[in-house]
């Protein structure tokens, strides 16, 4: 795999005087700054309309167990249905819509260099998705007869208790969904510039080299360790010993004193990243490893 195909994690560890978190950026040698493609809108559109079918059907079953009257789902599940091939097809279906939803995470966080940015990308289809699926169920249950049905379920009598779940389901997945599409944005917006700041360094910084000095484990984003680190590098303005967070994997943590490469702006403004080159090693495994 060339340079220019690789995913940034590969080059992992990322470092960041800025970020901390999710928010950490990376981009990959021979990558440009990260933007929304045609194949990213594809793949979203896939995700919200496979989980607007989990979410649709997932009510019109539920709708089929209670005693709701017939024509009140939006979906009509037959109930003389062998049990097995409602399980297949459900484990089948619950696979392909996962898929579409892992692929979606992958892609963004490859195109944007940072898990917070693909996080919103993903969920925003997602929780979009849930939402106008289980609306569609209340619109249809409520559709027969509009006064009776809001006026039983608002009572809570038995029959409405699809109603009731369905009608709390797009509620909530409706503002959280809005929560997430208000904050996505900035969120690409913060990616896209911080990639950019990334390649301008790369392009037109000085470079420096330094080593790095490794600090305490601040905490653990999933299994992947992120530590304080500060970076000491020469510069003809003198020496300097720069704060920073490192966000890598227990298995690619540097050795104490590995060398870094600086790449300096003279404005204040830095980008580091490990020294290949210079066949660089790292901590053993188990002393970065989360704890079970």
């Amino acid at each position: 795999m060339s340079d220019a195909d690789s995913d940034w994690w590969d080059h992992r560890p990322v470092f960041s005087t800025t970020d901390k978190g999710f928010r950490l950026t990376g981009l990959a040698v021979g990558e440009r700054p990260g933007q929304v493609t045609i194949r990213l809108l594809v793949s979203a559109a896939l995700c919200f309309a496979g989980w607007g079918a989990v979410s649709l059907l997932g009510t019109s079953f539920l709708c089929g167990a209670t005693s709701a009257p017939a024509g009140s789902c939006a979906v009509d599940v037959p109930g003389n249905l062998p049990t097995a091939l409602v399980i297949a097809a459900a484990l089948v279906g619950g696979y392909l819509v996962l898929f579409v939803t892992v692929d979606l995470s992958e892609q963004a966080r490859h195109r944007f260099g940072q898990r917070r940015a693909a996080g919103l990308f993903r969920s925003v289809p997602l929780l979009a998705g849930m939402c106008v699926g289980a609306a569609s169920s209340v619109v249809t249950a409520v559709a027969v007869d509009p006064a009776e049905t809001v006026r039983r379920t608002l009572h809570g009598l038995i029959g409405t208790e699809a109603i009731a779940i369905s009608a709390a389901v797009a509620i909530l997945t409706g503002v959280w969904c809005l929560t997430m599409l208000a904050r996505l944005p900035a969120a690409l917006l913060h990616a896209h510039q911080r990639q950019a700041t990334i390649e301008r360094l790369r392009r037109d910084g000085r470079r420096y080299a330094g080593q790095v000095k490794l600090g305490r484990i601040v905490y653990w984003l999933g299994h992947d360790p992120e530590l304080d680190v500060t970076i000491e590098y020469d510069s003809p303005a003198g020496s300097h010993a720069v704060k920073a967070r490192m966000r890598t994997s227990p298995d690619r943590v540097p050795a104490d004193g590995s060398r870094v490469i600086v790449y300096d702006d003279l404005r204040g403004v830095v980008h580091i990243e490990l020294d290949r080159d210079a066949g660089p090693t790292y901590e053993p495994e188990a002393r970065y490893a989360a704890s079970e």
